[in-house]
């Protein structure tokens, strides 16, 4: 899918608390399944749906009780059949567990559960679910972590690997994929029966099925047959997702050295979706504005979203779906390495979208810092602690087995995963399978490296001291300046790069213990202490040593100059660099000859605006971002040119951006409004990288009738990237009527609930319009909740009181502490969210004098 703890005691008491608290969810391990056959009666022009299912089942045990899974369907008929036949009762609990009870006893042996039930089509993009689209119904799947409970009774727990074979009874108008092939279809009256093949042996969530008046388009060049499938309107956009697949799926192919493990690989534009993708076997589903663009108007951006996403999800087939996790606290491993996988593909494969220049730990440490930071490896009750930290899961996860296969050698990490996919195929693992099996393959203490930063929240900071060509090492807890960590300690791997006389050296090291000497051949004349910027720690130096680096910073590769502007940033967070520097050093940054490390020191400097720009130095913070960015315009110009480097638009955006709403450039404003204007008209001769830029500019000094022509455009599109672009554009509707209007715009069906993100997003830009609309949002709150996917809900808890300000904070944690018991993510989210805003606040009053006493030459 496309978003801690000490060793020793502490280990085995979270293991032990665990399993008792984990009772309640998990089924009771008196009986398994060992296939099942589902009959589903679907028509997406109703509410409802009707379903039959037969589970083999070997009953382990003695047992009056058999449980299956199940969340809103009613059983209308429960029978089993076997040694001990019986009409069963049924119950369904609140732990989505439904108890089906034989009046007589269930001895061991061989079964067969009959089932007939009916439930609702889901409405908020979670189990089976409908959606309406260009004014036809559709209907999806989306079944991770714990929703295929939704749609008909099953084992749905992720170590239940069987045949799941699915038949589907539809109007004839509608067209039906699941995850493996037709083996027949017959038409009786109205209404096509189709039968697909059985699955190989999968774990319920990857289950899916998709109904509708869909378009397709055959994939050419893979090893197995394929379509992409959009709804009506939409299908010449999905020409350029058919090109690329076959280049990525062999890339995979080549990397796992097996071939893609299923049957089929059809891949589906979902018009409401929760997610970036999901990797349902041989049925692959997207968000529409992922998979599908016009590749002549489409921006690099979007095309590297593509590709990586796709790479994501094909790398899943063989990591999660042909070896799947036994339970869900090792879903982290899942998606860590169908994100590392699909970076490592992605590169290989499109080089010039330079994706070594992203990366995932500058996303995941600012989180991961944290105290309230939970492990990503940690114990699974609910959904709610399956998501909890799930973004943190891909990012950090994906780090640290970057860091692991930089420091045990490519050749061994590939040969590693070989032989984890080939013992392991069709079977169930958890994290130390891989980690020893890594192990194997590189001779290396693997395990010690992965277990101290998976089993373990936070990172170390590394001190680095220099006495002549020794350089000593110290490991300690890295946290922001006011917190208090307890005492950690991690193995890892240490590159130091260094330079002696214009000449730069390595030496790798293994950091076991809290401090360690280590010589170098000669006395270096600077220390970068990160060699290609792959660990995932945090660094400091002395003030000396770290001027010297500054000074040598062009002998740093691209991406090792881009590290270290995120390096600089956490300075600050760490209490070792004061906020007036880090701009000094930021606005160095943003002379340096690559395009995307300029665009790096932008967006670090506009993350200074939250704690630090007020009312009283917003003008001095406006000629400094005119100060700054006027001479990269005067570089590269305001028009894209022929050939130009795509990372050189990406940055012009940047810039464009920040100059209209920060250094209020009016000419920017007027050349915003013209684009638009052209752009809402139909005429797509637009910079790409722009457009978007332009839409928001254009909105946020817009009026009235603007406002109206966005919407009109926005409900007729059939492309999913000018949806998205408007969508955001929307967001940042001038404060007063048209915001209000456009809050209550989010509230109709023309807004899917995934969408609602994009909406909000600008809703935050200015203090006053924020205000705002917090308070529309809490007098609405209701209505928003209820459009969301229940594992959606936690999020919400940053709309309404995240930031700086210590007043927002206790607004939401009051109102939300009142919602504890109905939504069981908001306890976690509110301890976040605390830590969040009030580290925020510490950091303004430690550092706002020494950023006005920056921006007054400004």
């Amino acid at each position: 899918m496309s978003l801690y703890i000490k060793a020793g005691a502490m280990l085995i008491a979270l293991a032990s608390t665990f399993v008792v608290q984990a009772n309640e969810y998990v089924l009771k391990k008196v009986a398994k399944p060992t296939y099942q056959s589902v009959n589903l009666n679907l028509d997406p022009n109703l509410d409802t749906f009707t379903g039959s299912t037969k589970i083999n089942i070997e009953v382990l045990k003695p047992t009056h009780v058999i449980e299956v899974n199940g969340v809103d369907y009613s059983i209308d008929e429960a029978v089993l059949v076997g040694e001990t036949s019986c009409d069963l009762d049924s119950a369904m609990n609140d732990k989505g567990i439904v108890s089906l009870g034989c009046g007589s006893e269930i001895v061991p042996g061989k079964y067969q559960l009959n089932l007939t039930f009916t439930a609702p089509y889901n409405r908020n993009a979670v189990g089976l679910y409908k959606t309406i689209d260009g004014g036809l119904p559709y209907l999806f799947t989306q079944f991770e972590m714990s929703d295929a409970r939704r749609a008909f009774p099953l084992f749905d727990e992720p170590e239940y690997k069987i045949p799941f074979q699915l038949t589907i009874r539809s109007p004839k108008s509608e067209k039906v994929y699941s995850n493996t092939p037709v083996v027949s279809e017959t038409l009786n009256g109205n209404w096509i029966t189709h039968e697909f093949a059985p699955t190989q042996v999968i774990s319920s969530y990857l289950v899916a099925l998709a109904v509708g008046q869909f378009e397709e388009i055959p994939v050419k060049g893979m090893s197995v047959p394929g379509r992409v499938i959009t709804t009506k309107g939409k299908i010449e956009l999905a020409k350029y997702a058919a090109q690329k697949m076959p280049v990525v799926l062999a890339a995979l192919e080549d990397y796992f050295g097996s071939s893609y493990p299923f049957e089929k690989l059809d891949s589906v534009a979902v018009p409401e979706f929760p997610f970036g993708a999901m990797e349902n076997a041989g049925l692959v589903t997207y968000r529409e504005d992922i998979l599908l663009l016009d590749e002549n108007n489409a921006s690099d951006v979007s095309k590297r979203r593509a590709i990586s996403i796709i790479g994501h999800e094909l790398a899943h087939q063989w990591y999660g779906n042909l070896v799947t996790m036994a339970w869900w606290n090792d879903l982290w491993l899942n998606e860590a390495f169908a994100s590392w996988m699909a970076a490592k593909i992605t590169y290989q494969t499109h080089p010039e979208f330079e994706t070594h220049l992203s990366m995932s730990r500058n996303r995941a440490m600012p989180a991961d810092a944290r105290l309230s930071t939970k492990p990503i490896r940690k114990p699974i009750r609910t959904e709610a602690d399956i998501m909890d930290g799930l973004g943190l899961a891909y990012s950090k996860g994906e780090a640290v087995l970057s860091m692991v296969e930089n420091w045990i050698g490519e050749e061994a990490f590939k040969q590693g995963i070989r032989d984890y996919i080939k013992t392991y195929s069709y079977k169930n693992t958890q994290a130390s399978d891989l980690w020893n099996t890594l192990a194997k393959a590189s001779g290396k203490d693997v395990p010690s490296v992965l277990q101290s930063f998976i089993e373990q929240s936070s990172y170390p900071l590394i001190k680095v001291t220099q006495q002549g060509n020794k350089i000593t090492l110290s490991q300690q807890s890295y946290v922001y300046a006011e917190a208090k960590a307890p005492e950690q300690k991690w193995v890892l791997p240490v590159v130091l790069k260094y330079g002696v006389n214009g000449q730069t050296f390595e030496k790798s090291v293994l950091l076991s213990k809290r401090t360690l000497v280590v010589e170098l051949e000669a006395v270096a004349d600077w220390i970068y202490p990160d060699a290609n910027a792959m660990g995932y720690y945090r660094w400091t130096l002395s003030p000396e040593n770290f001027e010297k680096l500054l000074a040598n910073v062009q002998q740093l590769s691209d991406r090792e100059r881009r590290a270290m502007i995120s390096s600089a940033d956490a300075l600050l967070d760490g209490g070792f660099l004061s906020a007036g520097n880090l701009l000094k050093i930021l606005e160095e940054f943003t002379i340096d000859p690559h395009p995307a490390i300029v665009s790096s020191a932008i967006s670090y400097i506009d993350r200074q605006k939250l704690p630090f720009v007020d009312e009283k130095n917003q003008q001095q913070w406006s000629n400094f971002i005119a100060q700054s960015l006027l001479p990269i315009v005067e570089r590269y110009g305001m028009v894209v040119k022929t050939d130009e480097d795509p990372q050189v638009s990406q940055l012009r955006s940047r810039v464009v951006d920040l100059l209209a709403f920060e250094a209020k450039q009016k000419n920017i404003i007027e050349v915003a409004a013209n684009q638009t204007g052209r752009f809402l008209a139909g005429d797509n001769n637009v910079d790409p990288y722009l457009i978007g830029t332009y839409l928001t500019i254009a909105m946020y000094h817009g009026d009235a009738k603007l406002l109206n022509q966005m919407i009109k455009v926005f409900e007729q599109t059939k492309d999913p990237t000018k949806r998205t672009q408007i969508l955001r554009a929307l967001g940042y509707a001038p404060q007063g009527t048209l915001q209000q209007q456009v809050l209550n715009y989010s509230l109709t069906d023309a807004i899917k609930a995934p969408d609602l993100g994009y909406l909000y997003l600008g809703q935050s830009y200015q203090a006053e319009r924020q205000s705002d609309f917090r308070s529309w949002a809490y007098e609405h709150y209701t209505e928003i909740a209820n459009k969301l996917p229940p594992f959606a809900l936690p999020r919400l808890l940053e709309l309404y009181g995240g930031g700086c300000d210590l007043d927002n904070l206790a607004t939401a944690t009051q109102f939300f502490g009142q919602l504890t018991g109905e939504v069981p993510g908001y306890t976690r989210a509110i301890a976040k969210l605390e830590e969040s805003v009030q580290t925020c606040s510490q950091l303004r009053l430690r550092e706002k004098a020494s950023v006005d006493s920056y921006l007054r030459q400004f």
